[in-house]
């Protein structure tokens, strides 16, 4: 018995454009960025591990570390300033938002479109309609605007001054009851290992 194809098997012109506009997205993003740090351009992929390891290294730096290890791609393991993963991190950060916006707004633009000659035109990279521009704008000023904000407290130390203002108020109870359960967390480790 041969296969047989039903029309409903067959995926839509729209559904194959909202694959594309995910897939082209996700390969940019992945591809990653260039950026300008204290010692010269590197290159950074942003593929799921290396957003996380972006994020890791920038919470570091929110509570007061001066320096964290990473590498660029194809590059050695080297110690980065705080100043650079502050720099690292705002590229990153800018560089996702703007794909993902875009993208969604261009899976908007897909989904409302009746003509399939329309559909079947649209690419990744192509301009938006002037209401999606206009959305994109206002997310992206949005997003700026909130970065800016959060790195200019890291690179002022706001965060590190906050964390240490706030271990500066513990008491001795409380200072006794964190020794405790290290103790606890030690003691059960060393049982289950």
């Amino acid at each position: 018995m041969g296969l047989v194809w039903r029309k409903d098997d067959l995926l839509t012109l729209s559904e194959k454009q909202l694959s594309m506009a995910n897939e082209t997205c996700q390969q940019k993003i992945y591809a990653g960025i260039d950026v300008e740090l204290s010692g010269g351009t590197e290159h950074f992929s942003l593929e799921t591990h290396d957003q996380a390891n972006i994020e890791s290294m920038f919470t570091a730096v929110t509570l007061g570390a001066k320096e964290q290890q990473y590498h660029c791609d194809g590059g050695e393991v080297k110690t980065y300033s705080a100043a650079d993963v502050v720099v690292l991190y705002a590229a990153y950060k800018n560089y996702v938002t703007k794909h993902t916006t875009y993208c969604n707004l261009l899976k908007k633009w897909i989904k409302r479109e009746t003509d399939n000659a329309v559909i079947g035109a649209i690419q990744y990279g192509d301009n938006l309609p002037e209401d999606l521009t206009a959305q994109m704008k206002t997310i992206l000023d949005a997003a700026t605007a909130q970065l800016t904000s959060i790195t200019t407290a890291v690179s002022d130390g706001a965060f590190a001054d906050k964390i240490s203002s706030l271990e500066n108020q513990m008491t001795e109870t409380q200072m006794a009851l964190c020794d405790v359960y290290e103790q606890v967390i030690a003691a059960t480790s060393a049982t289950e290992g």
